[in-house]
């Protein structure tokens, strides 16, 4: 079934935003439909995230204009609200669903229809888990409906993460979890509220190429068992292709094109243009040495968790050093460990300060204190200076290194 014919849902008019002097959108028009998958596919700072803030309805911005419109169906009587399809049907408390008009530009945050349609709607962030980090993750489940006064028994806690292909983990600690399993456990939270739109806000873009995969899955499938509407947001191009019906790309606050996934992902590409070649930098001596850094934690659940295991390498004055492996690998925790945030279990780890090396297992101004205000020497690049590419043959400045 085709976008055109499916029961208008929401309904977006002349919808801008300014921050200041910065239109974050600009004039965007759109109509979705009821049980549509909509993606939003754009650069950085085009202007996805505003829009689905937007839609979310929890917030308002004060420099807005236009509309966002939801039609649904609405009990008069328990104040509950369906889709826009729903109109006419009964209630389960036994009242009528009325169909009734929002719009959340001109409705304030506390009017109540705002409220019942906001209880409605779901929102899966990129990095923001909201997990309760020390509770199993079958509690974070139950405890999702908590806020509204509602609860869920564990047998419905346990289909849920079996409905995102999670039941072998309900029982260990949620902060246990790797990036791509604490995602599908939000994903439950949110199912457990039934909403009728799934908002999902670049939920892979941090995820490895397998654990994102397993991710769109459990999406893919929560949309098809719960009958939601899916809007989500990438500025990865096969992400649209593999999940949604209809593809909008957004540049600078505007839509630029819309329509299928496959022609909207290549307008894109075309786009973004191709790679400018990074100005070669002369690689110098090493500024960093790890040596057998190992870190290993204790799990009631699991045991002796080897987060990093007897690790050696050194990186140079330069070069742009790259650590490339799956969700739950151990990249943050290796990281970590060089930054001197945390202490590892063994092995050391040397950052080198003009030409006094500094261990940064030690703690205090005499140790990793004199390495933590300096400025970077040219060419080093703290934290995250490289990202493994998602596309085979993607090509790497001839400074790179990768260490899986």
């Amino acid at each position: 079934m085709g976008y055109d014919s499916l029961a208008p849902f929401i309904e977006i008019r002349d919808l801008t935003v300014r921050f200041g002097d910065v239109k974050a959108l600009n004039k965007i028009n759109l109509d979705i439909g009821e049980g549509e998958s909509v993606g939003f596919l754009g650069k950085s700072g085009s202007g996805k995230s505003v829009l689905m803030h937007m839609l979310r309805g929890v917030e308002t911005f004060p420099d807005t204009s236009g509309s966002v419109i939801y039609h649904v169906a609405r009990c008069n009587a328990c104040r509950q609200v369906e889709p826009p399809s729903h109109a006419g049907q009964k209630c389960r408390c036994g009242g009528i669903l009325e169909p009734k008009d929002a719009d959340l530009v001109a409705l304030d945050v506390n009017d109540p229809l705002r409220r019942d349609i906001v209880r409605r709607v779901a929102i899966m962030l990129q990095r923001t888990f909201a997990l309760y980090g020390d509770e199993r993750v079958i509690v974070n489940v139950m405890r999702a409906v908590e806020e509204s006064g509602d609860n869920i028994s564990i047998q419905q806690a346990a289909d849920l993460l079996d409905e995102v292909n999670l039941s072998h983990r309900m029982m260990h600690v949620a902060r246990e979890l790797s990036g791509g399993e604490k995602q599908r456990v939000v994903l439950a939270r949110q199912l457990a509220k039934s909403p009728m739109l799934l908002l999902a806000d670049e939920p892979t873009g941090t995820l490895d190429p397998s654990t994102a995969e397993v991710v769109h899955e459990s999406i893919r499938r929560a949309v098809k068992d719960f009958k939601m509407t899916l809007i989500i947001t990438s500025h990865w191009e096969d992400v649209m292709i593999d999940l949604t019906d209809r593809a909008v790309l957004l540049d600078q606050g505007e839509i630029k094109c819309m329509g299928d996934p496959k022609d909207v992902a290549a307008e894109f590409l075309l786009m973004a243009g191709e790679l400018g070649h990074r100005e070669l930098v002369k690689v110098g001596e090493p500024i960093i040495k790890v040596k057998d850094l190992a870190k290993r934690y204790i799990s009631i659940d699991r045991g002796v968790v080897k987060a990093v295991d007897s690790v050696c390498f050194d990186v140079k004055e330069g070069e742009i050093f790259g650590l490339v492996g799956m969700s739950g690998g151990g990249k943050t925790t290796l990281s970590k460990m060089i930054s001197g945030i945390i202490t590892p279990t063994s092995g050391n780890a040397w950052v080198r300060v003009g030409d006094e090396w500094v261990d940064m297992n030690i703690l205090g101004s005499n140790g990793r204190g004199k390495n933590r205000n300096r400025q970077p020497h040219r060419g080093y690049r703290s934290g995250s200076a490289f990202r493994a590419s998602r596309k085979k043959g993607h090509s790497h400045p001839d400074n790179s290194r990768l260490h899986g």
